[in-house]
């Protein structure tokens, strides 16, 4: 230690014993002083310490993430192939599976829930859930309230009707009653749309695409990998209508602001990719890659 550190020590020193009682002894102060020392630099120590660290293994600190060591993920779990409940009672679908590989990626344990989609972002928003992967579009009202990852797969909106149907185009139809799940793009979508007379929300597009099926709707939009999935699954007299209304790029949401877990999960998804686990669950689930 050079002489100018110790002129501060001895100037600090004096100001401890002044501040502490100039009576007590200068052994006594001493001691002190250095006890005084010692708490400061363990203090500063441990602030600058592991706690900062914005991976899944140590807590994800940086992250946010609800439950430590946890990527807590939502969908609304009836979007199929996306997300539902199988027989058994279990979550299953592209959107989980994709959920628990991203996650295994980051070093978290997965953990998946389901919530009707119109009330996700409130979830996100009220610390319910990290992220949602449940095939939400960025729009600039959503980007309002959440922050957006890079796009995860490429679809876009399409009208289905009954097979017995003339239409070849959209724009031929005319006063049409039109089936859309609650809280889509497509509801937004249609709402100026001249060959459309009103709309009817449902909770899924599975109901929807139900109601189209036995002749209270006169055509249902919802995404075209999900319509296509649903009506070979049924077995359904349902068939598209022209060409995709508009393509879309879901993508995973998280709560405003959070750029660390934003990043993360942009680094996952890509790694993802690169390996190959992303190529083999789309073709899983729908025979190609939907990237």
């Amino acid at each position: 230690m050079g002489g100018a550190a110790v002129q501060v020590e001895e100037l600090d020193l004096r100001i401890f014993r002044l501040r502490n009682g100039h009576k007590t002894s200068p052994t006594r102060i001493r001691a002190r002083f250095a006890i005084a020392l010692g708490g400061a630099a363990l203090v500063a120590l441990t602030g600058c310490g592991g706690g900062g660290s914005d991976t899944g293994s140590s807590g994800g600190n940086d992250l946010k993430l609800i439950t430590e060591g946890t990527l807590t993920s939502a969908s609304s779990g009836e979007y199929r192939p996306f997300s539902y409940v199988d027989e058994g009672g279990k979550l299953v679908g592209f959107d989980k599976d994709i959920s628990d590989a991203v996650a295994k990626q980051m070093g978290l344990k997965s953990d998946t829930k389901t919530g009707e989609f119109s009330t996700l972002i409130g979830g996100i928003q009220s610390h319910r859930y990290d992220v949602i992967i449940g095939s939400m579009t960025p729009t600039k009202k959503r980007e309002n309230a959440v922050s957006f990852t890079d796009g995860y797969y490429t679809s876009g909106a399409q009208l289905f009707v009954q097979q017995s149907s003339s239409c070849t185009d959209p724009e031929s139809l005319k006063a049409a009653t039109i089936g859309v799940a609650s809280g889509t793009t497509y509801e937004d979508f249609l709402k100026d749309k001249k060959w459309v007379a009103s709309t009817k929300t449902y909770a899924s597009d599975v109901v929807a695409l139900k109601d189209l099926s036995t002749g209270r709707l006169d055509g249902v939009v919802t995404d075209k990998l999900v319509g296509l999935y649903q009506i070979k699954q049924a077995k359904s007299k349902l068939k598209t209508c022209g060409d995709l209304l508009y393509k879309e790029q879901p993508a995973f949401a998280v709560d405003k602001g959070n750029d660390a877990l934003v990043k993360k999960l942009n680094e996952a998804l890509a790694k993802v990719q690169d390996d190959g686990t992303y190529a083999k669950l789309s073709k899983k689930w729908f025979g190609k890659d939907i990237s």
